[in-house]
Formats: C-alpha cells, sequence, structure tokens
C-alpha cells in the first residue's frame, strides 16, 4: 500500500507539470479552451484565421488556380501548419506515458 500512495504522488506531481494543454473555461461551465496558443493581437488571430480558410479553399479546388483574394498561399500553407503544430499535445503524451509504466508496474505487484 506504501508503494501505491508514493507512485500516487509522483503521478500528481508529474500531472501538474504535463497536463497543462486545456483550462477550464471562465465563461462555460465544463468547457476548456487552450492554454497554449498566443497571438500577437486581433489582427494576428484574424491572419491566422484566414490562413486556415485559404488553405481550406485551395485544398478543396482541384485544379492550381488561387482565388484573387488568396495572395501568399505559400504563407497561408505555413501559418496553417505552425498552427497545427501548436496544437499537439507533446506533455500530455509524455504524461500518458508515465501513467503506462506506472500502471504496468502496479499491476505487477502483489
Amino acid at each position: 500500500m506504501k508503494i501505491k500512495k508514493k507512485e500516487l504522488k509522483k503521478l500528481i506531481k508529474s500531472a501538474k507539470y504535463k497536463l497543462d494543454t486545456l483550462r477550464p473555461s471562465d465563461i462555460q461551465k465544463d468547457k476548456f479552451k487552450p492554454s497554449y496558443l498566443q497571438f500577437e493581437g486581433y489582427l494576428d488571430l484574424f491572419s491566422t484565421i484566414e490562413a486556415l480558410i485559404n488553405v481550406s479553399i485551395l485544398a478543396t479546388q482541384g485544379d492550381p488556380y488561387s482565388p484573387p483574394h488568396v495572395k501568399d498561399h505559400g504563407r497561408d500553407i505555413r501559418r496553417t501548419l505552425e498552427l497545427a503544430s501548436k496544437l499537439l499535445p507533446f506533455e500530455e503524451g509524455e504524461f500518458l506515458d508515465d501513467v503506462h509504466v506506472m500502471m504496468k508496474q502496479l499491476e505487477s505487484q502483489p
């Protein structure tokens, strides 16, 4: 039993530092928001949203024609991929790996 408490404390400490991708919403009950997405301002946010829309438009077209309002599709693709990269919760993955190892160890104990 002492070993299980020690492992539980270790797990709680690990969770405190690694489960940080989502935070409870201040506005909506039982909802979460990403804590790591940061923008330089509204214009940066709007530019990123525009890039997502533009890349989606380009992806749905079967030809190389670029709509006139899509000025720099290379930039839009880059911004979209950068956002997708920011959405990957690596810290949570590390935490889940730690949990998996601890669970295996606890299962093997009498």
